[in-house]
């Protein structure tokens, strides 16, 4: 149970669950860092925030569940998602198949708070003005109630060919960032004894 209020870029990666029942999916205690904002396509990056600086002056703070994946990432919440127990218990809506999700690309974003009610889902009123707003801001609420947290640009509107081109750059993105992280590797020799 998240007990703080956490800063909207600061928050731990949150699958589509209400606060209450978030536990990490990941399975061996890997838990991610904060929502990957800025791995984020350049121009989703740029849409998001924009959106996000129109809803804050609306008065509307929404949670930022979960931005960019990596493939390794879509594969354990779509693992998750077809287990019913899982679904249930950690309050996922579905899941592309790894390789299929604009996550991947980071083009998608997951926001909390637009949908109450479980069997018969409805949009909160705040939710109704959040997807509104995401909307205007390019963001295409694609699967409706069927998974209201889901949000997208579409690779076209982005300045890519096609959906595989989008997911191929935004890993290709994941991996230089990750590398970036590590370092150059350590090279050391050792002196040879005569």
């Amino acid at each position: 149970m998240l007990k703080n209020k956490l800063p909207l870029f600061g928050l731990a990666l949150l699958l589509s669950a209400a606060p209450s029942s978030w536990q990490p999916v990941y399975g061996r205690a890997r838990a991610l860092a904060a929502p990957r904002v800025n791995t984020l396509d350049g121009k989703a990056r740029t849409r998001l925030n924009a959106a996000l600086r129109e809803l804050r002056k609306r008065g509307l703070r929404p949670r930022v569940n979960s931005t960019f994946r990596s493939q390794a990432d879509q594969r354990a919440i779509y693992r998750c998602a077809r287990s019913r127990r899982c679904r249930n218990r950690r309050g996922i809506y579905g899941a592309n198949p790894p390789g299929s999700s604009l996550h991947e690309a980071g083009l998608a974003v997951d926001l909390g708070g637009i949908a109450a009610g479980r069997r018969k889902r409805r949009l909160t009123p705040k939710g109704r003005q959040t997807v509104r707003v995401m909307e205007r801001h390019g963001f295409n609420w694609r699967y409706g109630l069927k998974d209201p947290a889901h949000f997208e640009i579409s690779p076209q509107h982005a300045g890519y060919r096609s959906t595989q081109a989008a997911i191929n750059a935004g890993q290709q993105r994941w991996r230089k960032a990750q590398q970036g992280k590590r370092g150059a590797p350590k090279t050391t020799q050792r002196k040879r004894q005569k």
